[in-house]
């Protein structure tokens, strides 16, 4: 047992894996908690319509090194029998984490079926039974946080926390996650699967059976996972999603900083998408065009309008310059209309680059013109309901398109099309709009055969087009690094939850509510009719939109952009900055609107902002009051660095003054934005603000 593929222990540093117990892929163990581990049983799957989890450890299979430091092993385990079975267990880990990552790949010996005689997914991913969290039998209590909940009140994604006590585990339970953690005051244990959808709606079930002899955490499939009669081979394995697991010392509150940390910097082998770069997207403005003046959308969508926008996005501080839909032809295609832009782009790209800014764009990855020239070559890729085509019309005042489908053949073009407009355009951001997670029920693609029902390719599709979404986005980013992809969940239906997040970022929110959202009939006469409410200058925009930054405690804020407006008045751009530098770092509106006043002021404090955004970005934020409190306090300062801001908000004119967490001492600090600021015995700031009703305020923070 000498040689490293022999190993039964594997440690990665803090975490220990254990492979040496039957029944078990391996024991998770953690250097600060000797006298406690978890047991992680083997996954069970049925094939040729029988269970099979008889998985025996038969060594690492490979090992890699993964960006920054970080670490991939696969392990291998047999499963005897007719046929006989492989299944590899992925980990990704890096060093000093209490979080990794592992993915399932089964082989078979033989070709063989994935089935389901009761008529539903027959997968248990694994079963942990942990040891020693507490110092008392049945004693832990479970969080779950649910990300996914659709908000019509501000038209946006809500997360959720349920928190369960030891009483009601005894009676089992079984809920939808996508994160469960089992915590005492002395350990947590997490377990989490990236993948996404409409809460309550999902693929995945996680369950505790109850009882005093049958406890801890079970994750199954619920729905869609695979379709029955899905072949396996030795060529054609099964994959799953990526799931997570973690052990630490430390109680709840201690563990989720660890885990937002991972988010930030380690599920991701391309950490673009965690930048925290300022965006400007030229939607707004469109849209005021078309409300306001009876436009087109389109119509400002030109190469004197974009050169001009450009100008005044690099005096703000721009660094992403978003064009949105217009800059097109015809969708599929996707080749520059060079009747807006006659040179194709190219002059756009060079005042971009000259400025040192980069260029973005909108798709909608699910679409393609009935002209153009995959939908011409394949159009078996398309997206299909009940044998009609899922969809078919024009795509904002460009020709007629029809909905193709992500689990086919479509995928690997649309690859193709990204990688091939960041070499020939330099486009580093895609913007992804309007992406459904439900829509075909094609027996012709990767989601289903004939002998499966309409329904089951239908659960198949929302699961796999899930999946093709992430595989996108990782195939694009090995061959283009700087690539960052954004996908739009400004509506409800759409794939949310960790799956994404894990390869890009969320575009979280539009204009906010729509009128209908509150029940507005239509007979009220709305002049002009904007559609959303929140479309004008002031406070409540950016406090609806500051909604978004309940994610922050587990999910960084920088990962879910937000457009603000920089109109004038001032109020307004105070109320609208103060929100943008706690991560949404999106401006949207009529830059060409703007005095040269205007310009100085957003700029100045945007300038003062990127001079701390990658403390704030790593910083665990600190809140105090809701939005619509007085005051409302958001602290995001790295007290490793003694850098980053403290943002201020109120409805009621008043004085307030708040004492910041302790600081690192031996730090130089400067103040700016505060009336009154003191360093206290142990550390802290005590900042004092005055504000008017409605006012906004940052007061930045750097240590030297």
């Amino acid at each position: 047992m000498n040689r490293e593929t022999d190993l039964q222990q594997i440690a990665i540093d803090p975490l220990l894996l254990d492979a040496s117990s039957a029944g078990e892929i391996f024991t998770l163990r953690h250097a600060g908690l000797p006298d406690a581990w978890c047991a992680v049983e083997a996954p069970a799957f049925e094939i040729n319509e029988q269970e099979r989890s008889d998985f025996v450890y038969a060594g690492v299979a490979r090992q890699a090194e993964l960006r920054g430091g970080g670490r991939e092993i696969t392990l291998s385990y047999i499963a005897a029998g007719e046929p006989k079975l492989r299944l590899e267990v992925t980990i990704r880990h890096y060093p000093g984490s209490a979080v990794l990552r592992m993915r399932y790949t089964l082989f078979s010996s033989s070709q063989a079926a994935l089935t389901k005689v009761a008529g539903r997914d027959a997968i248990r991913y694994f079963h942990l039974k942990p040891h020693g969290l507490a110092h008392a039998p049945l004693q832990e209590c479970l969080s779950e946080y649910q990300l996914s909940h659709f908000d019509p009140v501000a038209h946006t994604y809500q997360p959720n926390i349920v928190t369960y006590p030891p009483e009601l585990l005894r009676n089992g339970i079984s809920f939808t996650g996508p994160v469960a953690l089992l915590h005492t005051p002395r350990a947590t244990l997490m377990a989490a699967y990236e993948h996404g959808a409409d809460h309550p709606d999902g693929f995945f079930t996680f369950a505790i059976p109850g009882g005093e002899d049958n406890t801890g955490l079970m994750l199954r499939a619920r729905k869609g996972n695979y379709y029955a009669g899905q072949l396996i081979g030795p060529e054609t394995p099964w994959t799953s999603a990526w799931l997570e697991l973690a052990l630490s010392p430390l109680p709840l509150e201690g563990f989720l900083p660890q885990y937002r940390s991972f988010f930030l910097n380690e599920i991701s082998q391309n950490l673009e998408s965690r930048q925290p770069y300022l965006f400007y997207n030229t939607w707004n403005f469109q849209e005021r065009n078309h409300y306001f003046n009876g436009r087109p959308y389109l119509e400002s969508m030109n190469y004197a309008r974009m050169m001009a926008e450009i100008d005044v996005a690099h005096r703000l501080g721009i660094d992403v310059f978003v064009i949105d839909t217009g800059w097109y032809l015809k969708t599929g295609d996707w080749r520059v209309n060079l009747e807006r832009f006659p040179d194709g782009l190219q002059e756009v790209r060079r005042k971009l680059e000259g400025y040192g800014m980069r260029l973005g764009l909108w798709f909608n990855p699910t679409v393609a013109a009935l002209t153009s020239q995959i939908y011409q070559e394949h159009p078996e890729f398309t997206m299909t309901a009940q044998g009609k085509p899922r969809w078919q019309g024009p795509i904002w005042e460009t020709e007629e398109s029809t909905a193709m489908c992500l689990a086919s053949g479509y995928s690997d073009y649309f690859i193709e099309t990204m990688v091939r407009l960041h070499h020939e355009l330099g486009v580093i951001y895609f913007k992804w709009d309007a992406v459904s997670q439900y829509g075909c029920d094609s027996p012709d693609h990767d989601h289903g055969a004939a002998a499966n029902t309409a329904t089951e390719r239908w659960e198949c599709y929302g699961y796999q087009m899930g999946l093709q979404m992430i595989r996108i986005v990782e195939e694009v980013s090995k061959r283009c690094p700087q690539v960052i992809v954004d996908f739009d969940i400004t509506e409800g239906g759409r794939f949310v939850g960790l799956g994404f997040l894990s390869v890009g970022k969320y575009f979280l929110i539009n204009n906010g509510p729509y009128f209908s959202d509150f029940d507005i009939p239509k007979w009220v006469k709305i002049d002009p009719d904007t559609i959303n409410v929140f479309f004008y200058p002031g406070a409540a925009r950016p406090r609806i939109c500051r909604a978004g930054y309940q994610f922050d405690p587990l999910i960084p804020s920088i990962l879910f952009l937000t457009h603000y407006l920089p109109d004038p008045p001032a109020l307004s751009q105070r109320n609208s900055l103060a929100s943008l530098v706690l991560g949404g770092n999106g401006i949207w509106g009529d830059l060409l609107s703007l005095s040269d006043e205007d310009i100085a002021f957003l700029s100045s404090h945007l300038a003062d902002y990127k001079r701390v955004a990658q403390a704030v970005t790593r910083a665990y934020p600190r809140v105090s009051g809701f939005p619509g409190s007085s005051p409302e306090i958001h602290e995001k300062i790295d007290p490793a660095t003694a850098s980053g801001l403290v943002t201020f908000f109120t409805v009621a004119a008043g004085e307030f003054t708040y004492l910041t967490q302790p600081l690192a001492g031996e730090r130089l600090i400067t103040v700016k934005g505060a009336n009154g600021w003191e360093r206290t015995a142990d550390g802290r700031l005590r900042l004092t603000v005055r504000l008017e009703m409605n006012e906004a305020r940052v007061v930045y923070v750097e240590g030297s």
